[in-house]
C-alpha cells in the first residue's frame, strides 16, 4: 500500500508542477506582459552599433575639416598605461571651427619602440592620405575624432576633380529624397542648408 500511496503522491505532485509551469508560460506569453516588455517605439529597431548620421556628427563636433595627413607621432601617456598618436593634418577645406592651416588631434593607439597598441573602433590614419575628419575638443587636450571610426572618412579625387567621401553618407538631411551623398561639395551644400545652424 505504501508503494501505491507513494506513486499516487508523485503523480499529484507532477500534475501540480505541470499546471504551475503551464500557467507561468501563459503569463509570459500574454499580450499584456509582451507589451510591458517592449522597448519604446523609437528604440525598437535601433542598432546600437550603427554609425551616427551626418546631423549627429555635425552637432557633436567642434571642428570639421578635410585635408592631407602630414605627420603622425605616437607616445606613451605619463603613467605608461596607454599609447596615443598625434595626427597633423594640413587643411584643404574647412566646414566648421576656427581657421588654421594645420590641425592636430589625437587618436588612441600607436607604436612606440617594439610596443604596439590598438583600440577597437578607433579611427586609423596614414601619412599621405587625404581625409575628412569630425573633431571634438577637450579642455586642455588635443581634440579627438568624434564617434571613433565614424568620424573619419577617406577622400579620393575622381577623374572629374570631385573629392569623393569613402564611405559616403546614406542620406542628406537637407534633401530627404536624395540618397548617396558622398562628395565634399555635397557636404558643403548640406552645411549651407538646414545643418548650417549646427555648424556655427
Amino acid at each position: 500500500m505504501r508503494g501505491v500511496e507513494t506513486a499516487d503522491i508523485a503523480a499529484r505532485r507532477f500534475a501540480a508542477l505541470s499546471l504551475l509551469i503551464a500557467g507561468s508560460l501563459l503569463a509570459l506569453g500574454s499580450p499584456a506582459t509582451a507589451q510591458r516588455n517592449q522597448p519604446p517605439e523609437n528604440e525598437r529597431f535601433r542598432n546600437p552599433y550603427a554609425w551616427p548620421g551626418l546631423s549627429e556628427l555635425v552637432e557633436n563636433s567642434d571642428t570639421i575639416v578635410a585635408g592631407e595627413v602630414l605627420d603622425m607621432r605616437s607616445a606613451w601617456t605619463s603613467d605608461r598605461r596607454e599609447i596615443f598618436t598625434t595626427v597633423t593634418l594640413r587643411t584643404e577645406r574647412r566646414f566648421k571651427g576656427a581657421g588654421r592651416n594645420l590641425v592636430r588631434f589625437r587618436v588612441p593607439g600607436g607604436t612606440v619602440g617594439d610596443t604596439r597598441m590598438t583600440a577597437t573602433h578607433s579611427a586609423q590614419f596614414m601619412v599621405g592620405e587625404r581625409a575628412l575628419v569630425f573633431l571634438t575638443g577637450e579642455s586642455g587636450r588635443l581634440p579627438r575624432v568624434t564617434s571613433g571610426e565614424a568620424g573619419k572618412r577617406h577622400l579620393r579625387t575622381d577623374e572629374d576633380g570631385s573629392d569623393r567621401i569613402l564611405p559616403g553618407f546614406a542620406l542628406v538631411e537637407s534633401d530627404p529624397g536624395r540618397m548617396g551623398f558622398d562628395t565634399l561639395d555635397d557636404l558643403a551644400a548640406a552645411l549651407s542648408g538646414p545643418l548650417a545652424a549646427q555648424s556655427r
